[in-house]
């Protein structure tokens, strides 16, 4: 199977960490902030939502750009 990201172990292994934390951190974030009692819910699901967004778009680009680095390689 073809390389797709010219990376080496420690580099890609920092990368899945660092995307590991923020996920975790953020996951959290949002758990309590959708928990807080004083907040209205049209802000959580609003806060919830925009997040959510901004997630599907990032993974959409990652998506492209990986597909876009398998069709040059063939």
């Amino acid at each position: 199977m073809a390389k797709i990201i010219n990376m080496n172990k420690f580099e890609s292994f920092g990368s899945v960490l660092v995307v590991l934390g923020i996920g975790l951190l953020t996951g959290y974030a949002m758990y309590l902030f959708v928990q807080a009692p004083d907040v209205p819910i049209i802000v959580r699901l609003g806060v919830v939502s925009l997040v959510a967004g901004i997630l599907l778009i990032l993974l959409a680009l990652t998506k492209e750009r990986l597909m876009e680095k398998r069709r040059k390689l063939i």
